[in-house]
Parts: structure tokens; C-alpha cells; sequence
């Protein structure tokens, strides 16, 4: 690696010329390796180099040429350097694609372990639940595709620049991806900031605009549920998903339940109080009150935001709805909306990625409760989840590649 990304630098060539000795290394120019933003090196004086004395044509004529390098001179500059030939890594691709080659064999050997050792018990518990029709599946697929891009539309609409939809619509499903390894969302929010900050907005505007996407987000909810809340009385529905945080505390015991929600809030607040916090928070607050102002005095971006997230929580019921209905459940629409709504917002306490492992048995209660058959509607929560939150995580890691690439990430 070094033979290929290393060269001579002139004034060492001048240097050994005049002291007659021979070479001493290679050096390697950090300017070229880290492009033109870090500072300029220092140039030579005359006293710390007898040779800047000598005349540059001569200088040039008793160079040596030491086979294997690449000296470039620029007549502007005396000390600018290029490579003659590109930069290679030899074996860095190879070894790269042996790894994840490595990888998939070992994670396609678990998966096949997991379902011989699974099968028999998984087959006994869900002999009776029907073969789903896959008309609804298609359904639900094809819910989860207006999802990103109604996401795609809020960021352009919360942002203000004229993003092509098909670029930001693989930015929603390469976070999705990230989203699934890192928790509350930081994955997501971690790629619409870089992406952002690329199309050149400042990162106090880039995390405002997010904000005001998590903002509208959380209002379209609010109003969904004050909608759905007749449905609630007499159902069991909210009963029913509330039980599994309420039997973990029963579990666990209120004593140290309280004591873990002390703790968590006291530090919120020591950190929200901390001066230096403040300090550096107060600028990203001052930016996100003008982001505001620009929204609020500009009703068409406001509306398609709050449009387009009220887009991707109707998007994600009728997903849901789809496959509660591929499975034949007899749940009405707005059973499902009120499961959906009132299931997402206990499982976004929970520490995990995504969710996973609370929303679940929430959506499963809550649909059981409803009216469906507990088998049936645990299998079609498994479907649901697996088409709408696993398999987008393939065209999730297409996407950031393509986006690296092509430099929006």
C-alpha cells in the first residue's frame, strides 16, 4: 500500500544531491492524502536547506530518478505534488468481499439451525392458522412503498430545498436500515442529517427540519387517536395493549419501577440544566424557533408536512390491515387504527430498535382483543412486521451504498 500511495518529495531529492547521501525513505505528502482543507506544510528556508539555494532548472537536471516513483512538478509551485498514476489498495475489495461473504454464511448458517431446531414446536402452534392470500400481502407491500415516500415528502417539504424525490426516498429507506441496529431513531436521524448537511444546509437548519418532521409526526398521531378514541369504550382494545407494560411492572415491582423513572428523570434534567449544555444547545433552539416562524408563514410547506406524516401513519395501518385481512381476521378498519395507534405509542418507550419485542405483543393483544383469534393475529403481526420493518432492510443497504457513491451521503 505504501509503495503505491507514497512518492519523493523534490526537496529531499535536492537535499540528498547536495549532501551526497542516498535515499533515506519515502515520504509521503499528507496534504495530497487528505485533500486541500487541511493546512499547508511549512515551506523550507534558505538556512534550513542549502539546496533551495540552487537554481530551480539545475535543481531539476541533478534530481535523481529513482525507479518506482511519481514526482509531478507544477511551474506555479515548487512544492505541489499529484500523483502520476490513481491511488490503489491492492486486496482491500478482495478481503472486503471475503468478509461479507463470511458473514452471510454464518448468519445463513444460524437461521437454518434456528428452523430445524424451531419447526416441529412452530408447526404444532400454528397448524391452525389459515395460509394467508397473497393478494393482501401484495397489499401490504405496496402500503410500505407509499410509506417511504410520503417520508420522502416530508423532508422536502420540512427542509425547503427542491430534492429529487427518487434520491430522497432512498435516503428514508437507507435510514430505515440504519434504524434497525441503532435505537430511538438516532440511525434515522444520523442519515437525514448527513444527507442534509450534503444538499448544504447548516446542521442547526438540518436538525431543526428534523425536528419539525418528528413534530408533525407526533401531532398527526395525537389527532389520530383523538379520532379513533370513540372506538376505545367498551372495546377492551386499550386493556388489552397496555397489559404487557402493565404486567412487567407487576413483575418487576412499583418500587423499582419508580425508582428507575426517578433516576431517568433527574438525570434529564441535570443534563437539560447543565450551563455548558445550555450553552451549546441555545443556538440549535434559536434556529429551530426561526425554522418554526419560516413554517408557519408558509401554509403550503406546513400543510404537505403535516399531510405527508399523517400519510405515513395511514400508510402503516392499512399495511396492517392488509395482513390482518390476508389471514381472514373479521377486525374492522378502524379496530385495527386504534390498535395500531394506541400499540406504536406504548411500544416507543421501549429501549429496542424499532421496538422490537414491544410492539409485537402489543399489536397482538390489541388485535385479539378486538375480536381476531390469538394464533391468527400473532402470525399476521409476525407477516406484518417482517414485510413492513425486515425486508426493506436489503433495499436499505443498496440504497446507502448508491448514496455514497454518488456522494449525497
Amino acid at each position: 500500500m505504501f509503495r503505491q500511495l507514497a512518492y519523493r518529495d523534490t526537496r529531499l531529492l535536492l537535499h540528498e544531491r547536495d549532501h551526497g547521501c542516498g535515499p533515506t525513505g519515502v515520504v509521503i505528502e499528507i496534504l495530497v492524502l487528505l485533500d486541500a482543507d487541511s493546512p499547508p506544510a511549512p515551506a523550507m528556508t534558505a538556512q534550513e536547506s542549502p539546496a533551495a539555494q540552487v537554481p530551480r532548472s539545475a535543481a531539476l537536471r541533478a534530481a535523481p530518478v529513482i525507479p518506482g516513483t511519481a514526482v509531478a512538478v507544477v511551474e506555479a509551485d515548487q512544492h505541489h505534488h499529484v500523483f502520476a498514476e490513481p491511488l490503489a489498495v491492492a486486496g482491500g475489495r478482495g478481503r472486503s468481499r471475503r468478509r461479507s461473504a463470511l458473514f452471510a454464511v454464518a448468519v445463513a448458517a444460524l437461521f437454518v439451525v434456528l428452523v430445524v431446531r424451531f419447526r416441529g414446536d412452530a408447526a404444532s402452534r400454528l397448524s391452525g392458522v389459515p395460509a394467508p392470500r397473497w393478494h393482501w400481502l401484495a397489499a401490504c407491500a405496496g402500503c410500505t412503498v407509499v410509506f417511504y415516500i410520503a417520508n420522502g415528502l416530508s423532508m422536502r417539504a420540512a427542509s425547503g430545498l427542491r430534492l429529487e424525490l427518487r434520491t430522497v426516498t432512498g435516503v428514508q429507506v437507507a435510514a430505515a436500515a440504519t434504524n434497525r441496529i441503532v435505537p430511538a431513531g438516532l440511525g434515522a436521524i444520523a442519515i437525514h442529517l448527513r444527507y442534509l448537511q450534503k444538499q448544504g444546509m447548516t446542521r442547526p437548519a438540518a436538525l431543526a427540519a428534523i425536528a419539525s418532521i418528528k413534530g408533525a409526526g407526533a401531532v398527526s398521531h395525537l389527532l389520530g387517536l383523538v379520532i379513533v378514541a370513540g372506538t376505545l369504550s367498551g372495546t377492551g382494545i386499550g386493556a388489552a395493549v397496555i397489559s404487557p407494560v402493565r404486567s412487567t411492572i407487576h413483575d418487576v415491582g412499583a418500587g423499582p419501577c419508580v425508582i428507575v423513572c426517578v433516576i431517568v428523570a433527574a438525570a434529564v434534567t441535570g443534563t437539560v440544566a447543565h450551563p455548558r449544555v445550555r450553552a451549546v444547545a441555545r443556538p440549535a433552539v434559536r434556529v429551530f424557533r426561526g425554522h418554526l416562524s419560516v413554517l408557519a408563514h408558509s401554509p403550503g410547506r406546513a400543510t404537505m408536512l403535516l399531510l405527508s406524516q399523517a400519510a405515513t401513519r395511514l400508510t402503516q395501518i392499512l399495511a396492517l390491515a392488509c395482513t390482518v385481512w390476508a389471514f381472514g381476521g373479521d377486525v374492522t378498519f378502524m379496530s385495527v387504527a386504534t390498535v395500531y395507534l394506541v400499540g406504536s405509542m406504548v411500544a416507543g418507550a421501549a429501549p429496542t430498535a424499532g421496538g422490537v419485542g414491544a410492539l409485537e405483543p402489543a399489536l397482538a393483544f390489541g388485535l385479539a382483543a378486538a375480536g381476531g383469534t390469538a394464533a391468527v393475529m400473532l402470525a399476521a403481526v409476525l407477516v406484518y412486521r417482517v414485510i413492513t420493518f425486515w425486508l426493506p432492510v436489503i433495499p436499505g443497504v443498496v440504497a446507502l451504498a448508491g448514496l455514497r457513491r454518488s456522494g449525497n451521503l
